[in-house]
């Protein structure tokens, strides 16, 4: 049987940076995620209200499982580079190559390597990808703790890591939890600008992350003006540069996450000039994608129209 020590060895070999175990019992946040739910802090993303008891406890898909591998992976690259009111930013994660196809790639490997040692195996991964609550079990196995902005936070590592995990059948021995070390530091809270955070909650409704790629049709008024002051075209960074622990966040050394372009500044003009097959050519094998042209567009419009109010909008 290969034990925890073994699998934390190849999944480094495999290219991870963290790598934790957490047992596989289901979610203590059942409750207040429900509540979350009731409340419509989940907005568009009427897929997270789907498949919600499997969601809660894998078991119920997966009867055979008992523990999770949750790994995680740098992509924190560079600083944010200087942007103009004619430009608009993209958030770290979406610098370089989509996340999700580097760390599935890493996790078929993993994945072939514990195969090969184990003929009894029964896996799944997942890669924000399923119903699957990634960021609980990496709480669980003592990745980070779940902080006041809702990421998990590494008091070593920071939180510009994004998170993979492997559902496994194997009887492992599992890490500890981390403990939470926000303490009484309130600044990511006070840091938002839509104020779509409080203490462990998020109205995701009102988050830039979610308003830029998740969001489809108009953006209230009232949240126009701090989408553009914070200058975002594509996700947001800003709960995470504040935050005390991403002071020393190491760098990624995965070349996948190194930026490459367009990004990680784009010219407002040039994406309002943006057809369907500049579109494509500009998104593809990126994490942003999933912003459609329209999204783009619109996310444009409103930090063209808000910081350069005596510029023509677009028609």
């Amino acid at each position: 049987m290969t034990n925890a020590s073994e699998i934390k060895t190849m999944a480094l070999a495999a290219g991870f940076d963290l790598v934790g175990i957490a047992p596989a019992h289901a979610s203590e946040y059942a409750q207040a995620y429900q509540e979350w739910l009731a409340l419509g802090r989940h907005g568009q993303m009427h897929y997270m209200a789907e498949n919600v008891p499997t969601r809660l406890d894998p078991k119920i898909r997966f009867p055979w499982l008992r523990s999770v591998i949750c790994l995680a992976l740098h992509y924190q690259p560079t600083p944010m580079p200087p942007c103009p009111p004619t430009q608009g930013k993209i958030a770290r994660y979406a610098w370089g190559r989509d996340y999700h196809k580097v760390l599935t790639n890493k996790l078929r490997r993993l994945h072939r390597d514990l195969t090969a040692r184990e003929a009894t195996l029964e896996a799944r991964a997942y890669v924000d990808t399923g119903p699957i609550m990634e960021r609980e079990f990496s709480a669980r196995a003592g990745l980070g703790w779940i902080g006041k902005n809702t990421l998990l936070i590494s008091p070593r590592h920071g939180s510009y890591f994004v998170l993979g995990v492997l559902l496994t059948n194997l009887t492992l021995e599992f890490d500890r939890p981390e403990p939470d070390h926000c303490g009484t530091c309130t600044r990511c809270l006070t840091a938002c600008p839509t104020q779509a955070l409080t203490p462990y909650k998020l109205d995701a409704s009102r988050c830039l992350s979610y308003l830029t790629n998740e969001h489809k049709g108009d953006i209230a008024e009232e949240l126009k003006s701090p989408m553009a002051q914070a200058g975002y075209i594509v996700g947001c960074d800003i709960c995470q540069e504040v935050c005390p622990h991403n002071r020393h966040a190491p760098q990624t050394t995965t070349q996948d996450f190194l930026p490459r372009q367009p990004g990680p500044i784009l010219e407002l003009a040039q994406i309002l000039d943006w057809d369907v097959q500049k579109w494509d050519q500009a998104t593809q094998g990126r994490a942003f994608r999933r912003v459609k042209l329209t999204q783009w567009q619109r996310n444009a419009t409103i930090l063209k129209n808000e910081t350069q109010p005596g510029l023509s909008k677009l028609e």
